[in-house]
Formats: structure tokens, C-alpha cells, sequence
């Protein structure tokens, strides 16, 4: 037996304990102490855990403690959690699920109400979700099913991110909703300013800044990863620019030469994507050869300096692959997507094994892959008749099951409250245009 079946045994019986909980008196003994039974739960599916604080305050104060959550956290380390790869909106290209951490049955936007919001962004296992027209969005968790609705911005704006504070351990301390009023080009359009509100949870009210950039961003499509937003559609070719929405010293965008600059920056044989893994920011591009791709990837340093990880031959794959993201836990493995072929290809850097996801022949490790292909056909064709580099969200859970944060006299509502609450709204909505 596999060990998560040992646990699931042990679980079974702990409950049987937990219903008999009437006859437990004193007569009966449970003889597991307290630390051997924290030890066995800390093995468990996030999923699974969640059911024990229901048991007793006792379990619920264990578990909610910065001991368990630790404890959880080191040892699930080398296991992967559930995971989606987004094109912005609701389209969802490929799902992971049923992993170690969370033991979801099914794939992570599946939890997400689809049939009403556009997944706006997402930072550290928080999800953003809006209406169409951005003017009312929600924080939360998909899967817990706690979400925060947030204030009216104080004027006309629109979504432009999520950004979240963490401590040493990766676990959320605040997050800020970003959301552009204006954008106004500077020195004959060379530059730009970008006037921004934003909402912390940790004091429930809105501000306003505005924010200089050397160059003139020409498309609010971007990337974010703990509390910057990085942009690279821009006027100058070739170069980044990012802003830290926690830094209060800056009212200035800094600017991030791509490595290899200038000659990749004119050279649409190159295929480059920006992508995270393991809380990196990422550079990776793959060039076609007569007998190989060629794949790069480099790593952003905190002094904003490129680290090369990869610059690797892959034999086995010939012809045009463009990189669509990198594992977000696994930074040997690569998702690439084959516009000859028409299919994403799961590839490790390190063994050089590749695997094609959705294929029927596909093995144990994507047993619990949901691959969407028409999606992933639209999205990579309208990437390479644009030529720009591909940009995906990675929607990741975290690794552990944190609750939302909720700011000052904000009430979170659960998912079926939120249904309920936008369904209201917009029958309000269509009696008005009716009248």
C-alpha cells in the first residue's frame, strides 16, 4: 500500500473515533499522543486536513498554529500542488489536479465561477475574478470558497493586478488590488505615466499614485510575482519595466534589459515567453535549428541582473516550438507548445524525456492533467500572428490551505453568497436599462 493509503486507513479510523466520540469517555483511551497524531494529519491532502477542524477547537487551534502550517509546508516540500495555466479571462489551457497537497478531483478552474467573471489575476494562491466590464471584482480562495468583494474604486478605472506581500515562508501577508485610471504618454511619446489606484487589505481603504516610466507602455498585458507587476510591451524593444506597488522610496518604473539584447530583439525566429517557477521571475526562448531547438532560460537576481540556467540542445524536438511556461514548483521542466504539430509538450530539461499532454498513451504523471485543445490552439495561433512574447497566468494554489485575508469592515462571503449577490446585481442592472 502506498503511503497515502496507510493515511487514509489511519483517517478512516480516527473518524470512526470521532463519531463513537459519545462512548469515548473514560473508559476508552486513545493511546496516539497529540504529537504523533499532528505528525500522522501533516501527511495528509490539504483537503483531508480541513475535515479535522471540524472535529474540536483543540484541532482547529493545532492546525491553524504557525507550528502545523510549518510543519505542513517541509513535509510536502518536494510535492507539486494543483495548478492551471490560464489564457487571460476564462480560458483555461491546461489544469493539473489530484496532486499531493491539495488531492483536488478535479481542475483548479473548475472552482472558479467561469459563468460569471474573468479571472483577472492571481498572486500567491489569491485569485481575482471581475465582471466583464472590470467594474466589480472579488478577492479569494477558489477552493475554500471565500471571497472578498472589493470596494468601488473612488473613479472610472480598470483591472490591472494583484500584487501580495509574504513573509520568509511564502505565506500572505496583505495584498493590494492595482487598477489603472489613466495612462498619458510623455516626451513626445517616448515615455509615460500610469495613474493607478490601489487597495490594501491591511487598511480596507483606496489611494492614488502616479507612476513614471521611461518608456511608453502600448499594452497593459503583463506579469506579476509577489508585489510587482511587470510589463513588456512597450516602445523601446527589447527591455522590461517593473514597479514594486510595495515599495514606498520609487515613483519611477525600473527598466530590465532582456538578456542577449539587441540582436534577439529584432529576430522573430526566437520564441520568448515570461514565466515564474519556484517564486522566480523567468526569461525562457526557444530557437528552431535544421536538427533541434535550442532552448534558454535565465532567472531575474534581485539586483536585477539575468542568471543563465539552460542554454540546451533538444534533439527531439524539430521544428517550430514555442515556450509557454515553466513548471511553477519544477524548474527542470518546460511546457512547450508544437505550432507544426499542433500539441503542448511536457519536457524535462535535466533527462531530455518529453511527454505529450493529452495523448492516450500518456502516462501515470498526467493521469490527472486536463488539457484544453481548442483553447490552446486559439491562443498560440493569435500569439504567433502577433509576434509577441508569450505571456500565460499560472494560476497556483498554495501549499497551504490560507484563508483570505479579510480587510477592515469587509465581510467575506462564500461562493454560492457571491452567486447570489452579482445574480441580484444584474437584474438590478437590466430593470434599470429597461426603465
Amino acid at each position: 500500500m502506498t503511503v497515502v493509503v496507510v493515511f487514509l486507513i489511519v483517517l478512516q479510523k480516527l473518524e470512526t473515533l470521532i463519531s463513537n466520540s459519545k462512548m469515548a469517555t473514560q473508559n476508552q483511551t486513545i493511546h496516539l499522543t497529540e504529537a504523533i497524531w499532528t505528525e500522522i494529519i501533516a501527511r495528509l491532502p490539504l483537503r483531508i486536513i480541513a475535515r479535522f477542524k471540524l472535529v474540536s477547537k483543540t484541532w482547529k487551534s493545532t492546525i491553524e498554529s504557525v507550528y502545523f502550517r510549518r510543519l505542513f509546508v517541509s513535509v510536502h516540500r518536494k510535492s507539486s500542488t494543483s495548478w492551471s495555466l490560464m489564457w487571460y479571462g476564462l480560458k483555461d489551457l491546461i489544469g493539473f489536479h489530484g496532486c499531493e497537497t491539495w488531492g483536488l478531483p478535479k481542475s483548479l478552474s473548475f472552482y472558479i465561477p467561469s459563468s460569471l467573471y474573468i479571472v483577472a489575476a492571481s498572486s500567491h494562491g489569491l485569485v481575482m475574478i471581475s465582471e466583464y466590464d472590470h467594474a466589480c471584482c472579488f478577492v479569494g480562495n477558489p477552493v475554500l470558497q471565500q471571497w472578498i468583494q472589493i470596494p468601488p474604486a473612488p473613479g472610472y478605472s480598470s483591472v490591472l493586478g494583484l500584487v501580495t506581500r509574504v513573509d520568509d515562508y511564502g505565506f500572505v501577508l496583505g495584498f493590494k488590488v492595482v487598477r489603472l485610471a489613466e495612462m498619458r504618454p510623455t516626451n513626445n511619446d517616448v515615455s509615460g505615466t500610469l495613474s493607478v489606484f490601489l487597495y490594501s487589505s491591511e487598511t480596507g481603504i483606496w489611494t492614488s499614485k502616479i507612476i513614471h516610466c521611461p518608456c511608453r507602455i502600448t499594452n497593459t498585458a503583463s506579469l506579476t510575482l509577489d508585489g510587482s507587476i511587470y510589463f513588456n510591451h512597450l516602445s523601446e524593444p527589447g527591455v522590461l519595466v517593473a514597479y514594486d506597488f510595495y515599495s514606498e522610496s520609487s515613483d519611477q518604473f525600473r527598466v530590465i534589459p532582456l538578456p542577449d539584447h539587441p540582436n534577439h530583439g529584432f529576430n522573430h525566429n526566437f520564441k520568448g515567453a515570461l514565466t515564474t517557477s519556484h517564486g522566480i521571475f523567468m526569461y525562457i526562448r526557444t530557437l528552431a535549428q535544421s536538427s533541434s531547438n535550442v532552448f534558454k532560460a535565465w532567472r531575474l537576481n534581485n539586483d536585477l541582473s539575468w542568471q543563465l540556467l539552460w542554454n540546451i540542445a533538444l534533439p527531439l524536438l524539430i521544428g517550430d516550438y514555442l515556450p509557454m511556461a515553466m513548471h511553477p514548483f519544477d524548474s527542470d521542466t518546460v511546457y512547450l507548445w508544437s505550432q507544426d504539430n499542433r500539441h503542448v509538450v511536457s519536457c524535462n530539461l535535466r533527462t531530455q524525456k518529453n511527454r505529450i499532454l493529452g495523448a492516450e498513451d500518456n502516462d501515470d504523471d498526467h493521469l490527472d492533467c486536463f488539457f484544453n485543445q481548442p483553447i490552446c490552439e486559439e491562443c498560440m495561433d493569435e500569439i504567433c500572428r502577433y509576434k509577441v512574447s508569450v505571456r500565460l497566468l499560472q494560476l497556483v494554489l498554495p501549499r497551504w490551505m490560507e484563508s483570505a485575508l479579510c480587510p477592515p469592515q469587509v465581510e467575506m462571503i462564500d461562493t454560492s453568497s457571491l452567486h447570489s449577490y452579482v445574480k441580484s446585481m444584474q437584474e438590478t442592472r437590466r430593470r434599470n436599462w429597461n426603465q
